[in-house]
């Protein structure tokens, strides 16, 4: 049971990472150019109606991340004492790159209204979410480097029973 949780619980943090950062592109580059040949009002009220199913899409994506993320890091938490100068580092910016992006989110999606800056809020959380995938793929690539590297008596991660 432990092995299928350790792959769902991965699955499901990559796809949420993935549904969060391509819907933050897609409200936050291609709809506003898409909306803009529609007029006035309708323009809008468009965008807002979109944006609250877009705000219940990453509500979802921030709390299974959260959950999911907090799971992977626990399990895996013993390949990290492995190489911890560059390994811990790279969790601790992977995760507050994760909250700023949540943070930066969750502004944004405040209200029944746009804040006055939507547009830089949108193409900042945009950023912060594509530094903490790049934090997120370097992090792997050191554990997994790492994990290559280890000594016969190196900690591993949490027993996972087949």
């Amino acid at each position: 049971m432990s092995v299928f949780l350790a792959v769902l619980f991965r699955w499901v943090h990559v796809v949420s990472a993935c549904l969060a950062l391509g819907g933050v592109f897609f409200m936050g580059v291609v709809l506003p150019v898409g909306l803009r040949a529609v007029e006035g009002d309708a323009g809008r009220a468009a965008l807002l109606r979109v944006r609250r199913l877009f705000k219940m899409v990453i509500h979802t994506c921030i709390l299974l991340l959260l959950v999911t993320g907090s799971y992977n890091a626990w399990a895996n938490w013993g390949w990290y004492k492995l190489n911890p100068a560059l390994l811990h580092a790279m969790f601790g910016v992977h995760v507050l790159l994760a909250v700023g992006s949540i943070v930066a989110l969750l502004v944004v999606l405040t209200g029944a209204e746009l804040p006055k800056s939507y547009r830089g809020l949108m193409h900042g959380g945009l950023v912060l979410l594509l530094l903490t995938v790049a934090a997120a793929s370097t992090l792997k690539w050191g554990r997994d480097r790492a994990v290559a590297r280890r000594g016969s008596g190196a900690p591993g991660p949490v027993a996972v029973k087949e």
